[in-house]
């Protein structure tokens, strides 16, 4: 007759996904993001959350700003001031970037909550930096001529952070041209920020055009100057910002606004360069140095606003 034998108890099984998620440390990622590159600095203790850090770094503005991985450094050493800590990375090549200055990040999978924490973190960069938006327009048209020049610049705030763009169409009227321009203005913004027509970004609307701008906060009313283009403008653009909080606002024109002087500037161009017929190349040579010497216009007028 055989008796059981005593024997050590069995080791508990712990499966992947709980090591993974019983992990703490410092996670890290850097996110490409509508132009800019944020990054968010996460630091758990388990389950829990215990320190969350992050910021946008321009890639457009790399004069007057530290590199990206000294910044992201600079927050993971901050959060190392806590005590010894593992330094994760869901992306190779922040680890890398993080590993050349001197940091020992490793590219390991981050624990899950810090996954959930580092992408609220980004949204709310995002989010905070897209809050508000003014798009000013204009457009110009020849005497003798069927083409028309529109010209907007999307200013979301921060000297580094004004898009001024530029187009040409055929049509038959100046108020045509003005509300023409307020629509490629709200496309190009929704080019720059996919989410700015879908309420969560406040835009402004700055034209010099009284006549556009009724037409498109008083319902109902049209011009005699107001065609049949005029009319199915007006209905895009209301399209467009449906969803969207915007606000329209009139701009006197040629008052020394430098938004929109640099607009009428950037329209003309448009308009005079079709006139002219110029080669591709010529068009991106002249665009690129008014656009250069639009942001140069408008950081002189808030330095001087500063002083």
């Amino acid at each position: 007759m055989s008796f059981p034998v005593p024997v050590a108890p069995a080791r508990p099984f712990i499966s992947a996904a709980d090591t993974v998620a019983a992990r703490s440390g410092i996670s890290v990622r850097v996110s490409p993001k509508h132009g800019l590159l944020v990054w968010a600095v996460v630091r758990t203790q388990g389950s829990q959350v215990s320190a969350v850090q992050s910021g946008i770094w321009n890639p457009s503005c790399p004069d007057g700003q530290p590199s990206l991985y000294g910044t992201v450094r600079q927050a993971v050493n901050y959060q190392l001031q806590a005590g010894p800590q593992e330094i994760y990375c869901d992306d190779e090549n922040t680890a890398t970037g993080l590993q050349t200055l001197g940091v020992s990040a490793s590219f390991q999978y981050p624990p899950a909550v810090a996954i959930t924490a580092l992408d609220e973190a980004v949204a709310v960069e995002i989010n905070g930096r897209f809050a508000q938006l003014t798009i000013t327009t204009d457009s110009s048209r020849g005497k003798c001529s069927p083409w028309l020049g529109h010209g907007w610049v999307l200013d979301i705030g921060g000297e580094a952070r004004v898009k001024p763009g530029q187009k040409v169409s055929e049509g038959d009227s100046i108020l045509e041209g003005e509300l023409r321009s307020i629509r490629f203005g709200l496309q190009a913004a929704r080019g720059v920020y996919s989410s700015a027509l879908q309420g969560g970004t406040a835009i402004t609307v700055r034209s010099d055009s009284q006549l556009a701008l009724r037409m498109l906060t008083e319902p109902g009313f049209a011009p005699p100057s107001a065609s049949r283009f005029c009319r199915e403008e007006v209905a895009r653009i209301l399209g467009y910002t449906r969803d969207a909080q915007v606000r329209f606002l009139w701009v006197k024109g040629h008052s020394g606004d430098p938004h929109n002087m640099a607009a009428d500037r950037l329209a003309v161009l448009a308009r005079r360069s079709r006139e002219a017929d110029l080669s591709f190349d010529e068009v991106q040579r002249l665009t690129a140095l008014a656009h250069q010497d639009v942001l140069n216009d408008i950081r002189r007028s808030r330095m001087a606003l500063a002083a």
